[in-house]
């Protein structure tokens, strides 16, 4: 008579214990699952061969992937090796990215394996245990004041001490410093909730920027890697016009025209960058990044995250990686998310802009700086008086995976092409209507006298003097002015190209200084504008819709915030120019 089976009773089975006669997995039933012969075993009668064999590769390279990651790197230290002697490279500009990014992956691949989570908690006990037990016995009023005045004091100093170019003199550089001190101090007398500003995460904010534009304006290494950084990014995209002259021809290409030049470089953009995310290298990047700023700016995670993700995917789409926690963002969260998008551009608009003759370094620089000023000035026009859902954590929502790289790349296409038409469709409407009104302010002043009235015009007077306060020369402050102006009622393509108009598309050569050149570069480089505002409410009330009201309330003022962290960060580096 056959036995009887045992079973086990609900405590064996959560403590794990087990009887020899038990349908629990056995001790080899586990061998089994680790060297995957049970993973492979439970399919299916209906599973095919081919899914068989996917499952078979995928054990086999989970099983051995140290040893292939160490054929890897062993490979990629050989070539880096023989590419350092056999080529004797000696400039600084040659070697370093070279270095910069065999540096990158090996450690990558080292902590991959070797947590971090030890080092890190051993620093920060002893950050507690000595300098932090002695700070938090001073109150944060007297530390934000002290912290302040020494952050201010280094960054004149410093600005002070810097050799200045030939012809030029430091009184700019004041004039900089005081357009810093200017706009804070308009800010502060604005914010929302000025008791509860986070003196901490402006203080650092601030440092940190001026810190990013004394190491790219200031240090050869520095400048060789933001100028290697543009150039790759700029020959990548540059990619596009060989699909672009697939459909419309050589002739077509050399016509310059901005649909056949811009929107294939958009197109390809996306596709390139959802398709990475199918990869998760934007994942992977945008939690490291989003780490960095949530612990030294003491932000949010979900702010973090939409704040390292604007210069890569734009302000529309950098909403969809916490599209989970909108509709329980704080309204300063929201503020901040959406002042973060305004401060920057995206890289699918990056070719166009240098197509245009904007240098490409300085576009680089300018968004990555803008990233800290944004979450500083956020901060202080709308402060955190809650509880973030995400302080503390670095968060990204779940996407729908696509099925493979080239579905990837068809949702990329198809999103490229509605950006693609959203630009065409805003160039279209907002250069027409500005001729409109400027023909008809030109009949308006014929009445009164002025010849020339027009809608630049009358911007440029009303930004004159937060244009003078950026440290922009006084032969240029009109010029740049009206720039500033026009890209704010219209958008920064449009600024732009007036700009290549002043410069003849040179450089240098044209009508601006250098230094007023390179300060209308920087602080045009941003989405602040009036139809981001609506393309941003459209973008975020579509993904929360419970949160348009608050989104509509505060996206005006995250705009004009978005636009002052530009030209704040054109007042950074115009003090160390």
């Amino acid at each position: 008579m056959p036995s009887a089976e045992v079973q086990s009773s609900p405590k064996q089975r959560l403590s794990g214990d087990r009887t020899p006669t038990s349908s629990s997995t056995s001790d080899a039933d586990e061998k089994k699952i680790h060297t995957g012969e049970i993973a492979t075993r439970n399919l299916t009668p209906d599973t095919s061969d081919t899914e068989k064999a996917k499952a078979k590769l995928k054990v086999l390279l989970a099983k051995y992937k140290p040893w292939w990651v160490a054929v890897i790197w062993a490979l990629l230290t050989a070539f880096f090796i023989a590419g350092l002697v056999l080529k004797k490279k000696t400039q600084t500009s040659d070697v370093l990215p070279f270095i910069f990014l065999y540096v990158f992956v090996s450690g990558r691949i080292t902590f991959y394996y070797i947590p971090t989570e030890p080092l890190t908690n051993r620093i920060e006990r002893v950050w507690n245990a000595t300098s932090g037990a002695i700070v938090s016995r001073v109150s944060k009023r007297i530390r934000y004041l002290a912290s302040g005045a020494a952050v201010l004091a280094l960054v004149l100093s410093v600005s002070l001490s810097l050799p200045v170019p030939e012809n030029e003199s430091r009184l700019p550089r004041m004039q900089s410093f005081l357009g810093i001190v200017v706009i804070t101090g308009l800010l502060v007398a604005t914010s929302r909730h000025r008791q509860h500003i986070n003196w901490r995460t402006v203080i650092v904010g601030y440092l940190l920027q001026f810190c990013l534009g004394c190491i790219v304006m200031k240090t050869q290494w520095g400048s060789d890697l933001f100028t290697w950084l543009a150039n790759i990014a700029s020959g990548f995209l540059a990619f596009a016009r060989f699909g672009a002259g697939l459909l419309f021809g050589q002739a077509a290409l050399d016509s310059n025209a901005i649909a056949i030049t811009m929107f294939p470089v958009i197109i390809f953009f996306a596709s390139f960058v959802q398709m990475m995310y199918y990869l998760g290298g934007v994942q992977w990047l945008l939690k490291r990044m989003g780490w960095f700023f949530y612990k030294v700016l003491d932000t949010s995670g979900a702010e973090a995250i939409v704040a390292s993700a604007s210069p890569f995917i734009g302000q529309s789409e950098n909403t969809l990686l916490v599209k989970d926690y909108l509709e329980h963002m704080t309204n300063s969260e929201l503020h901040a998310c959406m002042t973060a998008g305004f401060a920057t551009i995206s890289g699918s608009v990056f070719q166009a802009y240098v197509a245009l003759g904007v240098d490409a370094k300085n576009l680089i620089t300018a968004c990555i700086m803008s990233i800290p000023c944004s979450l500083a000035l956020s901060k202080i026009r709308y402060p955190e008086r809650e509880e973030p859902l995400t302080r503390g954590n670095v968060v990204l929502s779940k996407r729908e995976k696509e099925a493979n790289v080239l579905h990837a790349m068809g949702n990329g296409a198809a999103t490229g092409i509605h950006l693609s038409l959203l630009i065409l469709a805003t160039i279209i409407g907002m250069v027409s209507l500005i001729y409109a009104i400027n023909f008809f302010l030109t009949w308006l002043g014929q009445f009164i006298g002025i010849a020339d009235l027009t809608l630049e015009l009358i911007l440029g007077y009303i930004f004159y003097p937060l244009t003078w306060l950026l440290g922009v020369p006084g032969s240029d402050v009109l010029s740049v002015s009206k720039l500033l102006g026009l890209k704010l009622v219209s958008n920064e393509f449009v600024a732009y190209s007036q700009l290549k108009g002043m410069t003849g598309g040179s450089g240098i050569q044209g009508s601006l200084t250098p230094r007023g050149l390179m300060i209308a570069e920087f602080s045009l480089a941003g989405f602040a504008n009036t139809g981001s505002v609506a393309q941003v409410i459209a973008a975020i009330g579509s993904l929360a819709p419970s949160r348009k009201a608050d989104v509509s309330r505060m996206a005006v003022s995250a705009c004009l915030t978005g636009a002052i962290a530009t030209m704040m960060t054109a007042a950074i580096v115009s003090m160390i120019f």
